[in-house]
């Protein structure tokens, strides 16, 4: 189960309505299950340097704009500006973290069918296929 604080980190980097096509975003999809799976398959590195890459972009992204952590206390657009500096910072290791989260958000998201319905994709048999409502 993520956190209040991850969840709103991950909706900032993928939200709903942020695009025509893919009107889903990552907390529309089964992405809880893709965690839960992730949890217990995941190579140990992976998994540590997911949930680092979550608590840096909570704590330490908004530092880097001079706003005060944690991230959850921001509206949407500050957000996203505390988590581009992140991507962008002369800082190699925060460019990584960056980088893995979103590579790790993006496996679940791709995962999910509607996502994949959507950008006409072919069905997939996975576990993360989602029931439409």
């Amino acid at each position: 189960m993520l956190k209040r604080s991850s969840r709103i980190v991950l909706d900032t980097l993928l939200p709903s309505e942020g695009n025509q096509v893919l009107k889903y975003g990552v907390l529309d999809t089964d992405f809880e299950a893709f965690c839960s799976d992730f949890e217990r398959t995941a190579l140990p590195a992976w998994r540590w340097g997911f949930y680092l890459a979550l608590w840096v972009a909570n704590w330490i992204a908004p530092l880097l704009i001079y706003r005060l952590p944690p991230l959850t206390r921001h509206d949407r657009r500050t957000r996203e500006r505390a988590l581009t500096v992140m991507e962008t910072s002369r800082v190699y290791v925060l460019r990584q973290l960056m980088g893995l989260l979103k590579t790790i958000v993006c496996f679940g998201y791709g995962a999910d069918q509607n996502v994949r319905n959507a950008i006409g994709y072919p069905p997939s048999e996975g576990p993360y296929r989602r029931i439409p409502r």
